[in-house]
């Protein structure tokens, strides 16, 4: 990233990351071995649905409430841009990723998983390793063990990126509309009129007589007729 950005709470680095982290307990943050996993024609059913969905899974391990490392699975690479390796080499890519007016909602979330609670799924954007800006969907849960004890959470990061821009265009297009309309209405207001003879000008650019103007548009209006001092004096000398 080009800005520099501030460090987080060094105790949430490690959640911030889709890579492996730093830990000193490597047994934990091993990747689930054969007898845990579900058969190898259903993992690769799984990660082609994930792939489709552009979208990726994630696991942060925790040991005695303190996060510890991050496993990462299928998806990340298509959905970031930054392989599994760059986020193992830098522990706070994902961070750096994040937009920063989006922060604060990442950081809470992961503040509320670390107190054991459920957040609601999260929207916020963040840059793709390509330079440009996507908009993801998170959702993450804790786990707990068969004691109650929170021992990791898990996290789905879906790309909405097309419905989020899709959305934002269609605001953008009706705000002009309104605009536009706005600007229709306070023409419609405006009654062009000469300057010399005082005739108006209708709506297929005729210059109509005043009183035949009103009377097309306005059938409701009856016009009396007379004489204002400056005319009267202008024309038959009369004060």
């Amino acid at each position: 990233m080009n800005q520099k950005q501030s460090d987080p709470d060094e105790t949430l680095a490690p959640t911030l990351s889709t890579g492996e982290g730093k830990s000193d307990i490597k047994e934990v943050c091993r990747q689930p071995d054969a007898t845990e996993q579900a058969s190898g024609q259903s993992v690769r059913r799984f990660e082609h649905l994930v792939h489709a969905a552009k979208a990726f899974i994630f696991t942060v391990i925790l040991k005695d409430g303190q996060p510890t490392c991050t496993i990462r699975y299928p998806g990340v690479l298509e959905v970031t841009g930054y392989a599994e390796e760059e986020y193992a080499a830098q522990p706070l890519l994902w961070l750096n990723m994040i937009h920063p007016e989006d922060r604060d909602v990442v950081l809470g979330q992961i503040a509320q998983l670390l107190r054991a609670e459920t957040p609601l799924p999260i929207k916020h954007r963040f840059m793709h390793k390509d330079g440009s800006i996507r908009w993801a969907r998170n959702t993450s849960v804790p786990v707990f063990d068969s004691e109650g004890r929170m021992v990791a959470y898990d996290g789905l990061v879906v790309d909405i990126s097309e419905a989020e821009f899709a959305d934002v265009k269609q605001e953008r297009e009706i705000a002009d509309l309104t605009a536009a309309l706005a600007m229709v209405k306070r023409l419609q207001n405006l009654l062009p009129i000469c300057c010399s003879c005082k005739k108006i000008r209708d709506d297929k650019g005729y210059w109509q007589e005043i009183e035949a103007y009103m009377a097309g548009h306005y059938p409701a209006i009856t016009f009396t007729h007379g004489l204002c001092q400056d005319c009267a004096k202008k024309l038959y000398g009369l004060i």
